[in-house]
């Protein structure tokens, strides 16, 4: 059985589609950036997300929009530690941190975080190392801030969807040489990072093609640019209806987890779409 094997324990695989809810304790996140960032809304939220079906909840505290300023380490460690011990008090879920920082994951893991979601868009034998010494999840992102840091298309000869499984594939091979089992690994294709509008839908499409070589894959589509350019809706809180879509069309490719900001619908669709998928004719 293909399970996705956390800090806090497994997840197993092919049963259900796990949601990852998304807390932003920033105040400059793409499309909800100061909403969060105090202590006693970061936990009313995370509440929220878990009444309405969240598995997972991911902290970040530094936003990967284009052009975000840049945070320091202390800077976003101050920002996360301020949320998560009361957070990892009050959760019986999961808790992942989004941080590219070697030095603010072992900070997180040694409070009892179970995941870290790393978009560095590199394999980092440090974070690895790290991982292994956690016995920790490790999400690893195709194209992330190490490459650009922006939406901005990057040339991908071959294809995008040849691209990302070149990646995977390396990732799954670094990850075995630095003594880490498949099962501690989450693979994201990383929509919306160093990919246009046409690549962004060409990943997408060729979704279930994908080979993450046991691991999990997991699809982080809410509220993307790209979906707004589709959508015609250029406010990224007016894109739940495009991202439910986006969202749905990933589960019946094989996403394993969603990583999204609104929880109670995509609960309700995502079960829908999972039966669906898995109804004989």
């Amino acid at each position: 059985m293909r399970t996705f094997r956390t800090a806090a324990g497994e997840l197993p695989l092919g049963q259900k589609t796990y949601l990852m809810g998304i807390l932003n304790v920033t105040p400059d996140s793409f499309s909800d950036g100061g909403r969060f960032n105090s202590v006693s809304a970061a936990l009313r939220h995370a509440e929220e997300m878990a009444s309405q079906g969240a598995d997972l909840i991911d902290v970040g505290a530094v936003s990967t929009r284009p052009f975000a300023s840049p945070v320091s380490e202390e800077e976003e460690w101050a920002r996360l530690s301020s949320v998560l011990p009361a957070l990892l008090r009050q959760t019986a879920l999961p808790v992942s941190v989004d941080t590219t920082s070697v030095s603010v994951a072992r900070r997180c893991l040694d409070l009892g975080v179970a995941v870290i979601n790393d978009v560095s868009g590199v394999f980092r034998p440090q974070m690895g190392e790290l991982i292994k010494e956690y016995r920790a999840g490790w999400v690893l992102m195709h194209g992330g801030t190490a490459l650009t840091g922006a939406e901005a298309a990057a040339d991908y000869p071959g294809g995008v969807v040849a691209h990302v499984q070149a990646f995977f594939d390396d990732m799954v091979r670094q990850a075995a040489e630095s003594g880490l089992q498949k099962e501690q690994l989450c693979l994201d294709p990383g929509f919306g990072f160093a990919k246009d509008v046409e690549q962004n839908v060409e990943l997408l499409r060729g979704l279930s093609s994908l080979d993450p070589h046991g691991a999990a894959l997991m699809a982080a589509l809410s509220r993307k640019r790209f979906i707004g350019a589709i959508s015609g809706d250029p406010d990224a809180s007016d894109r739940l209806g495009g991202t439910l879509a986006a969202n749905v069309a990933a589960v019946l490719a094989g996403a394993d987890l969603i990583r999204t900001h609104e929880i109670a619908l995509h609960r309700r669709a995502i079960d829908a779409a999972a039966k669906l998928k898995s109804r004989k004719s």
